[in-house]
């Protein structure tokens, strides 16, 4: 009935120069194909930890990372000419319900200008990464996904440009734009006065997920033409974050660091446009 189980042979140690070509072929396979196995398994754990940490931070990839298909235009950019300001009709409604790209949260903006502003881009920020950790996530972050510093006027020429830098600066109570003389330049081509008027640091705040996406890639030194309102949007203390030229806005010092808030529906690079 009962059977005696069979006593496993120990391998018999033999030393590698016992062992045939075959057999020592054999067995630095297997010893690579364990390591092997032992590395995949490592990767795909890290991978999957990134994943789960980072998760919103993919799906911001996959939402705006792909490239839309634009339209086409002949229209040139003109980047000397100073951005044209339009004031609204009293009659037309200044409020706008935008739900967010990300979270798809509602957000109070109040229009206060229409704006057309070309010129060559010097700085971008975007990926706020506060966003996406715990308890770190703010309104006006959310909605203004996009941060673009443009020149215009005799400072968007390439030659003058190089003698600058330009630095998007981002934290929990400001986005401004900060230039400064490059490293060994000692007189600044341009006095600092037109240089300060003739550049803008604007949060945008993007209309759709393909103007996102064309903002996302444009390159610094490229020409480009954006399109929309100068707004104020609501945060989520009930409380308004003013663009610097609006009327509500009371800092004296908000249009010394050219920063607006601009709701942009259309964005032309080259002969591409978005919208």
């Amino acid at each position: 009935m009962f059977f005696k189980k069979k006593p496993v042979e120990e391998p018999v140690w033999r030393d590698f120069r016992e062992k045939s070509y075959e057999e020592l072929e054999k067995e630095v396979d297997a010893a690579y194909g364990e390591e092997v196995r032992k590395r995949n398994i490592k990767i795909a754990v890290v991978v999957a930890i990134l994943l789960f940490l980072f998760h919103d931070i993919a799906g911001f990839w996959v939402r705006f990372g792909v490239p839309r298909i634009p339209k086409k235009t002949e229209e040139v950019i003109d980047i000397v000419s100073d951005p044209v300001e339009e004031e609204l009709y009293e009659d037309e409604n200044p409020l706008i319900k935008y739900i967010t790209l990300e979270d798809k949260d509602e957000v109070e903006i109040r229009k206060q200008s229409s704006i057309s502003i070309s010129g060559r881009v010097v700085a971008k920020n975007y990926l706020f990464w506060g966003n996406y950790l715990p308890g770190g996530k703010r309104m006006f972050q959310s909605t203004a996904l996009f941060d673009l510093g443009l020149a215009w006027g005799q400072l968007s020429n390439k030659d003058i440009l190089k003698n600058y830098t330009f630095y998007s600066a981002k934290d929990t109570q400001a986005r401004s734009l900060y230039p400064t003389l490059r490293l060994g330049v000692r007189r600044p081509p341009l006095p600092w006065p037109y240089v300060r008027t003739h550049m803008m640091h604007l949060n945008i705040v993007p209309a759709n997920a393909r103007i996102m996406s064309a903002l996302i890639y444009l390159f610094k030194y490229q020409p480009v033409k954006l399109d929309g309102y100068l707004v104020d949007v609501k945060d989520e203390n009930g409380h308004w974050r003013c663009s610097g030229m609006s009327k509500f806005n009371t800092n004296p010092n908000a249009r010394s660091n050219a920063s607006e808030i601009m709701y942009v529906t259309r964005v032309q690079v080259g002969k591409r446009v978005y919208e």
